[in-house]
């Protein structure tokens, strides 16, 4: 199956790659906070050889939430939707993922959602994954893939240690920096993964 995919150039996403062999990736800026990610990105795709875009949508996502600037990064993960929950993002990112893969011939575009994302951000759930990829399959031909939804952030980074995943390239911290800030809740979902 031709694919590409959302590479955000964070665990999730890079597993997904390693995992599906995607032959494309697209990096999106939607204004958020920590760009660092998008560095993260290109690293990941220049390991493993495969051409990348860097799309911009800051203006479109310009929306409450600490991710975009409008708001404080908690220290941890809620269990509900939180302060990182941008809303509408994921259905833009799929949005913009399958206009590529239509007009450029490939069948899917992969995600790297997974089980644990499930409580706080509602468009990472399995439910919303098929029926999206329902519609897209129904108006342009294109599936949305995402492998890793059913699995524990613990288990995508032991399927990416059977890959060999460069985690090394990857970046998960919500904030700035030349290093992670090892307290904001990607740090601690990382954190826990690794261990």
């Amino acid at each position: 199956m031709k694919s590409l995919v959302l590479l955000s150039g964070g665990i999730d996403s890079t597993v997904a790659l390693a995992q599906t062999g995607a032959s494309l990736a697209l990096s999106v800026n939607y204004g958020q906070t920590y760009r660092r990610e998008l560095a993260a990105a290109a690293a990941v795709a220049r390991h493993y050889d495969i051409e990348h875009h860097e799309l911009d949508i800051a203006a479109a996502l310009d929306i409450p939430s600490a991710l975009t600037g409008h708001g404080v990064i908690p220290e941890c993960h809620a269990q509900a939707p939180d302060a990182t929950f941008v809303p509408g993002r994921n259905l833009m990112l799929i949005a913009l993922a399958t206009a590529w893969a239509n007009a450029w011939g490939y069948s899917a575009v992969v995600i790297g959602a997974n089980a644990d994302d499930n409580a706080g951000y509602p468009d990472c759930r399995p439910q919303f994954i098929q029926q999206v990829s329902e519609a897209t399959r129904t108006g342009y031909r294109v599936a949305i893939w995402s492998p890793l939804v059913r699995m524990t952030k613990r288990q995508v980074v032991e399927r990416g240690r059977e890959l060999g995943v460069p985690f090394d390239l990857t970046w998960s911290c919500y904030r700035s920096g030349v290093d992670p800030c090892g307290r904001c809740g990607a740090c601690e979902s990382r954190d826990e993964a690794m261990a």
